[in-house]
């Protein structure tokens, strides 16, 4: 089971309060997708609340939680809230968790400094991983971590990346464009 990292609860009641907070956060990602993202939102931060109280703000599933939470904020337009969670997130997932992770909400939290219109802040943030691990700027892009020198920047702001030509065209269409121009 590489690749896979399990969380074992010593004490039993802990490790039922995280099952059920997956379950929550799964039912809530299905709600985002299907675009009710104010009740996502309620189910995430009961989920998060739950990890809190039992796991606490260090683990790594309460960093999942923050990384979707703050995804799903990004999808708001709450720009100010995403920031908060993907920090705390990409915190936690820096010090303790798998490299594709972290990398997932170091992206993310780019992609708020782009909705900001700081590009220059959003390529900092994208290049902030120490090892220089990163992930395709289309969020669609199958999960693989990349070595940074392996992607293609923007041609145009230089603060987004990408895998391939494929890869920046997708996100281009889809929401690059957008932020682009600010640049310009």
């Amino acid at each position: 089971m590489s690749g896979l990292t399990m969380h074992l609860h010593s004490d039993p009641a802990s490790g039922l309060a995280a099952s059920q907070a997956a379950i929550i956060n799964n039912q809530a990602l299905s709600l985002s997708r299907q675009g009710d993202y104010a009740s996502a939102e309620d189910l995430h931060l009961q989920a998060l609340d739950l990890k809190l109280s039992t796991v606490g703000e260090n683990n790594l599933t309460t960093a999942i939680t923050r990384n979707a939470l703050g995804e799903l904020y990004l999808k708001m337009g709450k720009i100010t809230d995403a920031e908060e969670q993907l920090k705390k997130a990409v915190s936690v997932r820096m010090r303790n968790g798998p490299a594709y992770d972290a990398a997932v909400s170091v992206e993310n939290l780019g992609q708020v400094h782009e909705v900001k219109g700081d590009l220059e802040e959003a390529r900092r943030v994208r290049l902030s991983h120490p090892a220089d691990i990163m992930v395709c700027g289309n969020y669609d892009c199958p999960g693989e971590t990349f070595d940074q020198s392996q992607l293609l920047a923007c041609s145009g702001c230089k603060s987004a990346f990408y895998c391939g030509r494929a890869c920046q065209a997708k996100d281009w269409r889809a929401r690059h464009r957008t932020f682009c121009k600010k640049r310009a």
